[in-house]
């Protein structure tokens, strides 16, 4: 039953970070700035935002002391950073390699990523020791 709970919050809080994830692009990319920037700029707050609620909503993996939260801070943010590259990458090659629009590219790279990052947080990152 736990961890169902633990699936539905994923979702929830993946769906909240998706929507900023998508909303801020689009709000930046329309703002003017190139379809590069805006999605680097709203990776790195995605991923944040990203973090601070699968630590304290989603997994509540406990603070022990400062050295373990940093372990696990730099284990999320290497496993994100991979994912950033893998979406970073993914749109800029949909959009001008593949000839897509930047906003429908973004959208579809946010959805792959989604799976890759409930993995890695799962496995790599927020691991309880029980």
């Amino acid at each position: 039953m736990k961890k169902d709970h633990e699936v539905i919050r994923y979702i929830v809080f993946g769906i909240l970070s998706a929507a900023l994830n998508i909303g801020l692009f689009h709000i930046l990319y329309n703002g003017g700035l190139d379809y590069r920037a805006a999605n680097g700029i709203t990776l790195v707050i995605v991923k944040l935002f990203s973090y601070l609620t699968n630590k304290f909503y989603v997994f509540g993996t406990p603070y022990v002391n400062l050295k373990q939260l940093l372990k696990e801070a730099c284990s999320f943010f290497l496993a994100r950073g991979a994912t950033f590259i893998l979406e970073f990458a993914g749109v800029i090659f949909m959009v001008e390699v593949l000839n897509c629009a930047a906003f429908p590219s973004k959208c579809v790279m946010a959805l792959i990523v989604i799976a890759a990052n409930y993995f890695l947080s799962k496995k790599l990152v927020f691991r309880k020791k029980e």
